[in-house]
């Protein structure tokens, strides 16, 4: 009964293995926005700016901070967009998830958000005049919005910052869980195998 068992084990097809994949559209749309997101607030910082229909549009961050020809800002901008572009190449490579992806991805994720706040961080970077106006506009209608608004750079960190983790946390747990499969995966190989050694003999 046992050999016969082993036997139509033995000759039962083994399923495709399991592979934790993702197409190709995902790196390529995060090159793309690490590129034009960089290119915009560099080059054109005037255009993010916060629209306000009875009001005049004014830049939220300070152009001359930004790239003003004392600022050292483009240092740390450039080294976000390629640890960013970086990152989503290593995916387009691995194309699926392993512990080497979730790895780069964790160093990737917080050296940019250190770049992140080395530019948003100081206060210095928002526009004198959106602050002012923001706060003189909003002091009757809601003052603790106004301050949202005024502290623009802190709300942009605070968006990277949930970005970022998110990201790191999606990888490092599907990375661990395709280890776990090819794991699974071998150990089912070995077995198989050690099947039809008993076959032979």
């Amino acid at each position: 009964m046992s050999d016969n068992n082993n036997a139509e084990l033995s000759e039962t097809p083994r399923e495709p293995k399991k592979k934790i994949k993702f197409s190709y559209f995902e790196p390529v749309v995060g090159i793309l926005i690490a590129l034009v997101a960089s290119i915009i607030f560099y080059f054109f910082p005037q255009i993010i700016a916060i629209v306000f229909v009875s009001g005049p549009v004014i830049p939220t961050f300070d152009i001359n901070v930004i790239n003003g020809p004392d600022s050292n800002l483009w240092i740390p901008i450039l080294l976000w967009a390629v640890l960013r572009i970086g990152v989503e190449i290593v995916y387009l490579i691995e194309r699926s998830y392993t512990k080497r992806l979730a790895i780069i991805t964790m160093i990737g994720n917080t050296l940019a958000f250190i770049c992140t706040l080395y530019v948003f961080l100081p206060f210095t970077i928002m526009n004198p005049e959106h602050v002012e106006w923001v706060r003189t506009h909003y002091s009757s209608i809601s003052v603790w919005f106004g301050e949202i608004l005024a502290r623009a750079n802190l709300v942009v960190i605070a968006i990277m910052l949930i970005s970022l983790l998110l990201d790191s946390i999606t990888v490092i747990k599907k990375g661990f869980k395709s280890k776990k499969v090819r794991k699974d995966d071998k150990a089912d190989d070995i077995y198989v195998e050690e099947v039809k050694n008993e076959d032979i003999k």
